[in-house]
């Protein structure tokens, strides 16, 4: 394991790893907000068991109140509700099932947090680093900064100027001194599905050895205590820097040195 993987887990088993990540992944529970005249419209479609009114209303929403799978496309062609009675009745059947108040909370219940999470790193790496535009970046030479920039510009400086091949703009595109460093950012809390896609993208980027720029997968969560899983393996058994976000100011002045 990377030193710094090692910093990590000494400090998430042994330290108040926790409360000091609250500063940088802030725990919200922020409702999705919808309209007092759509919520009326929806319980008076589903008391009064208008199954086209009720679905399209609430496909108007940005959250559906239950997966399933046919939701996606109804979606995209509502003409296809009138189409498909069958698939209608059964959706219609389980928001039934529900209760309205069910229903209501379902499709006002707060984004999942991981959704969230990269928007609160970058908020956090705002109040914690200087940031400069492409320019002023580039032709830095002393001090710690972060690229500021649009995405698109983010992925091909990362490309051009440090070479290192990637296909999106990493989370973080740092400068120290004239070290250029980039890194993918997660907080995750399972280690399976979308969540364990998540951790691929951030091993792969730390473990690419393209270009001229230092790479690093600044990892929170689960993870680190999660000792049996294929993913702590690949950080032990690994020797790529891989940490908390709670030392990424140290490890930015390491690279200095």
């Amino acid at each position: 394991m990377n030193k710094w993987g090692q910093k990590t887990l000494s400090l998430v088993t042994k330290e108040d790893y926790l409360d000091r990540l609250q500063a940088i992944y802030p725990h919200e529970d922020v409702e999705r907000d919808v309209d007092n005249e759509t919520i009326e419209s929806i319980r008076k479609a589903f008391k009064t068991k208008n199954n086209v009114a009720l679905l399209n209303k609430l496909l108007d929403l940005e959250k559906f109140p239950y997966k399933d799978s046919y939701v996606g496309f109804l979606r995209k062609d509502r003409a296809a509700i009138k189409r498909n009675p069958r698939t209608v009745g059964r959706i219609c059947g389980r928001l039934y099932d529900m209760g309205i108040e069910g229903v209501i909370n379902g499709a006002t219940s707060p984004k999942e947090a991981n959704t969230r999470r990269g928007n609160q790193f970058q908020a956090w790496t705002r109040n914690a680093f200087k940031w400069l535009n492409k320019e002023a970046f580039r032709s830095s030479k002393k001090g710690i900064f972060m690229l500021d920039t649009t995405e698109l510009e983010a992925r091909n400086f990362c490309n051009t100027v440090m070479g290192v091949g990637i296909s999106k703009r990493p989370d973080m595109v740092a400068k120290c001194d004239n070290n250029y460093v980039i890194g993918e950012a997660k907080f995750l809390s399972s280690t399976g599905g979308n969540q364990g896609r998540a951790f691929d993208d951030g091993i792969k980027l730390a473990n690419n050895t393209s270009g001229n720029a230092y790479k690093v997968f600044i990892l929170d969560g689960i993870h680190w205590i999660e000792t049996g899983s294929d993913q702590f393996h690949r950080i032990e058994y690994g020797n790529s820097a891989v940490f908390s976000a709670l030392l990424l100011a140290k490890y930015l002045k390491s690279i200095k040195k």
